[in-house]
């Protein structure tokens, strides 16, 4: 009897609803507060872990930027750990524990040397919910690892033409505007102001027509030659930083001689000003008139078909070279010496650096030869002096010569500055129109490889063109990653 009360009480409870979904909530709540902390304790230990591998690869790579590259792997590990530390302890959520950081910097003893350098460092993480999830830390570990090798030291050696042709005004205006008032599209540079073959110019008979196109403002070539070149040994200065290489630059001016503007000089920032000014002082050779060079002055002529005999020309007198003003043959044989062998470009004792002989040039020579079979054109004329007889040889370069200098192992860049076609003069319709399509391959041939090869046309970026030229001489370099 006292079963039935009990036994309907309880199953009223059990038909009871009201009050269940609090009932519910309470049995759910730790369960769903356990999965929230979880979620905001992972999130905030991924963003640790991200934040540690970025700064893991930022101290891996201190130790093999281009200036640590020159130091020992000792000095770059103590890099490693400093940069590691001073961005580690900024982290907030852990402490950092210099314990927990393994760096580790090998140097390979092969030449070039490659340095390895792998940094990796363990922390803990405080779960702020763990206590729902019993877990009270997550343990995370991050490394990264950067390899670079040794950037090459190179020797740079421009040979720029700056024979009477390179005297063309740099921009098609240009070229107009000296036509129209000398009646000549080349700025001659002499010391017979009253040159008759001439128009009368403002200024004729006081100065010469190289002066007047400097003082009318029109941009020659070998204006643009001489600035790319000046601009240049920023360049290099600027790249030999960031590369932690040493370049060493050298400049020579060639026409019917090779003249040395600049020694080899390391392109330090100090040194950057004093290149430039040697750079600055080349000009294109003093003729008496049109064909004539001035006195004082020496010339060479070839004694046989491969050796040369320089004369000079006695003080007011003259010489008669009909133009032949730019022997390209004999610049490089000049070059070939004065250029030494090259070595790998490491830092190693006895080792020596590259060697990169880079050319200007547009390309045609105008020389003096014993021998018409030493001509690859048909159209030359004959002359004769106190010298001996000779052949003027308008042709385009020999790429054999190169050829020479490369099997020493030293690499050629050229940048070919385009012959414009002066149609209107009977000189270049005679003489360099016939020949003029085969003097871009000629040049492709002396350079050592196709991205050492640039042709830059008139009213083009010279300067552009020799800073990319420099650009793949450096990137191309044997032994070179970057």
């Amino acid at each position: 009897m006292i079963e039935k009360p009990f036994l309907a009480a309880w199953k009223a409870f059990l038909r009871e609803r009201r009050g269940n979904a609090a009932v519910l909530v309470a049995l759910t709540a730790i369960p769903m507060l356990s999965a929230a902390g979880f979620a905001l304790d992972y999130a905030m230990a991924a963003r640790t872990r991200s934040q540690l591998a970025a700064i893991a690869d930022t101290a891996a790579l201190a130790a093999t930027t281009p200036a640590m590259m020159t130091q020992t792997a000792s000095a770059a590990k103590t890099a490693a750990i400093q940069t590691f530390a001073a961005q580690a302890t900024l982290i907030k959520g852990i402490a950092y524990n210099a314990g927990n950081l393994t760096p580790d910097v090998q140097d390979s003893t092969t030449s070039p040397k490659v340095r390895t350098a792998t940094v990796t460092y363990t922390a803990q993480v405080t779960n702020m919910f763990g206590g729902f999830y019993h877990n009270r830390h997550t343990n995370i570990s991050v490394t990264s690892t950067a390899s670079r090798k040794t950037a090459p030291n190179i020797d740079f050696y421009l040979l720029l033409d700056n024979s009477p042709s390179m005297e063309l005004p740099a921009t098609t205006s240009g070229i107009n505007a000296m036509v129209s008032v000398t009646g000549c599209a080349f700025a001659c540079h002499e010391s017979n102001f009253n040159d008759p073959e001439l128009t009368p110019y403002p200024g004729w008979g006081s100065n010469d027509s190289y002066a007047y196109a400097q003082g009318a403002g029109i941009t020659l070539r070998i204006d643009n030659v001489r600035t790319a070149a000046q601009n240049l040994a920023a360049t290099a200065a600027n790249v030999m930083s960031a590369n932690g290489a040493t370049y060493q630059l050298a400049a020579y001016g060639f026409n019917y001689q090779v003249t040395q503007l600049q020694n080899l000089t390391t392109t330090t920032t100090s040194h950057v000003t004093q290149i430039k000014q040697h750079i600055g002082q080349m000009t294109p050779p003093l003729m008496s008139d049109n064909s004539v060079l001035a006195g004082a002055q020496t010339y060479t002529y070839p004694t046989s078909s491969n050796s040369y005999n320089t004369v000079t020309v006695p003080g007011g007198q003259t010489l008669y070279v009909s133009d032949a003003m730019s022997d390209f043959s004999y610049a490089m044989s000049q070059m070939n010496g004065n250029i030494p062998n090259p070595g790998n470009g490491t830092n190693i004792n006895g080792d020596k650096p590259q060697k990169v002989l880079m050319i200007v040039t547009d390309g045609v020579d105008d020389v003096s030869h014993l021998y018409s079979s030493q001509c690859s054109t048909t159209y030359n004329w004959n002359y004769t002096n106190t010298y001996g007889s000779f052949f003027r040889c308008q042709q385009p370069i020999d790429p054999s010569v190169c050829t020479t200098i490369k099997n020493r192992g030293i690499r050629i860049a050229v940048l070919y500055t385009t012959y414009f076609p002066v149609t209107s003069n009977w000189w270049y319709n005679n003489t360099v129109a016939p020949f003029i399509s085969q003097v871009p391959t000629a040049l492709q041939q002396c350079a050592s490889s196709s991205n050492l090869y640039f042709e830059v046309n008139t009213d083009g970026d010279i300067s552009a063109a020799m800073e990319t030229l420099f650009r793949n001489a450096v990137s191309t370099a044997p032994n070179l990653t970057q």
